[in-house]
């Protein structure tokens, strides 16, 4: 019998939006515990305005995230600014699930890097599409690869931080209710998710030695650096990878045990 069959696993992630990790687990008769540690706020600024009327010198607009596509087009939404405004500027996504949502807009990627982090994205990105001029679409709790990498390459840039992210005080009682230490493993899926499991739920060595899958490297760093000591990150950096990984965990482990 595979050693998947009546695990129970937690993901940090709404349970309709976790969908592409929960159903091929569920075949595997994994029981998944799903729910958001963090949300999301439009952040408003004086600032965006100033950046709205210097479009004109942007030939690349460079989206890390979903949420960041979302409110900037929010953002241009609120300054009266129509999407065909910007069509003049090229777009490049780090992900499928940025591209997606970007398309839902009606909009089409211009540049999608092979392997889906930031490291991967701005190597490709400097060197293939040559940007001249670039604004970032981030949120207040974004990493600064992309824009150190730009640094480096002497090549300008303008930041534009469209949300903020908090922590979900909403599900906390639901959580500790939920989220007992026989759960056997935990998925996060950002570093902010592990920062607000450590508020929310409080990290103990009950926890800390359980299985922890991390979407990607970031993520396992900050799950390491919160004393997680078994992170598995997939090999793809997807939801769809995260439950390709904890099939391969469980089958490597169970290989293990015979």
């Amino acid at each position: 019998m595979s050693q998947l069959k009546g695990k129970t696993l937690f993901i940090s992630r709404e349970f309709a939006k976790a969908q592409d990790f929960i159903v091929p687990l569920k075949e595997h008769g994994v029981n998944v515990i799903a729910y958001s540690l963090i949300t999301f706020e439009l952040e408003e600024s004086v600032s965006h305005r100033e950046t709205i009327n210097q479009f004109n010198q942007f030939d690349w607009v460079v989206f890390t995230s979903a949420n960041g596509v979302r409110y900037f087009f929010e953002t241009l939404d609120n300054h009266a600014i129509s999407p065909s405004e910007i069509q003049h500027i090229k777009k490049a996504v780090v992900g499928s699930k940025t591209k997606e949502a970007l398309e839902q807009y009606g909009v089409q990627a211009h540049f999608l890097p092979e392997i889906y982090d930031a490291e991967h994205f701005s190597h490709s990105f400097i060197s293939d599409m040559k940007p001249k001029h670039v604004l970032l679409i981030k949120g207040n709790l974004s990493r600064d690869v992309i824009d150190h990498k730009l640094d480096r390459a002497n090549i300008p840039y303008d930041t534009m931080i469209v949300y903020r992210t908090v922590v979900n005080h909403k599900v906390e009682s639901i959580i500790n209710q939920e989220l007992t230490e026989n759960v056997d493993g935990l998925v996060f899926t950002s570093p902010s998710s592990v920062n607000a499991f450590e508020k929310l739920v409080g990290i103990n060595q009950a926890y800390l030695i359980k299985p922890c899958f991390c979407i990607g490297e970031t993520t396992r760093e900050k799950a390491e650096q919160s004393g997680f000591t078994n992170t598995i990150v997939p090999e793809v950096f997807t939801l769809e990878g995260l439950s390709d990984a904890v099939v391969h965990y469980y089958s490597i482990k169970e290989n293990d045990d015979e």
